[in-house]
């Protein structure tokens, strides 16, 4: 296995920080998104719905991280718990463990939706994308469909070949701090 050389205490302080950024919108002004951070923002949503895991992976930088705080202020990812954070590795051992078909909690698979709205956009001191987005994830499995409602946060950045890839996603989930269930299938 190939160790993960990118997740170090400064990567883990960026995260808690674009967290913060993210979540107080102070310093900026809101802006409608356009161009490119709609774009992938949606492309990334129907990959999931669409259960086009390759796809989906193929849209995060190959140093990337994806965060769903347990707390609903999140603090350190290094001393909570977490709902998800993940790697691109990690990332890539859950769509492998739901694509082989034996995985219990996705038998049958989940049939979800995403709904976003109230997208927001700027621009980073380090010149990359930034984007929050509102978030229902609704997920329908074994004649039951519930929600999952909260926020999103991006960080968009160029990959060596130009075109935009997610570094950072963070999903604050708006029940986070209570039970929850088994997320077998990708927020």
């Amino acid at each position: 296995m190939e160790p993960v050389l990118y997740v170090d205490d400064a990567r883990y302080a960026r995260l808690s920080a674009f967290l913060h950024e993210a979540r107080s919108g102070s310093g900026r002004e809101p802006a409608i998104a356009s161009g490119d951070v709609p774009r992938v923002i949606i492309q990334e949503a129907r990959m999931l719905d669409d259960r086009r895991y390759d796809e989906w992976l193929a849209l995060f930088a190959d140093a990337c991280l994806y965060w769903v705080p347990s707390r609903f202020e999140p603090g350190d990812p290094r001393t909570e718990t977490s709902i998800y954070l993940d790697d691109r590795r990690r990332m890539g051992d859950r769509v492998a463990a739901i694509r082989t078909g034996h995985f219990h909690a996705q038998t049958p698979p989940s049939r979800t939706r995403r709904m976003l709205s109230n997208i927001e956009q700027w621009t980073a001191d380090d010149g990359s994308l930034r984007a929050r987005a509102n978030v229902v994830i609704w997920e329908h499995r074994k004649g039951v469909t519930r929600s999952h409602p909260g926020w999103q946060a991006y960080e968009i950045m160029r990959a060596g070949d130009g075109e935009p890839v997610i570094g950072t996603k963070v999903v604050c989930l708006l029940d986070c701090d209570a039970p929850q269930g088994n997320y077998g299938f990708i927020l």
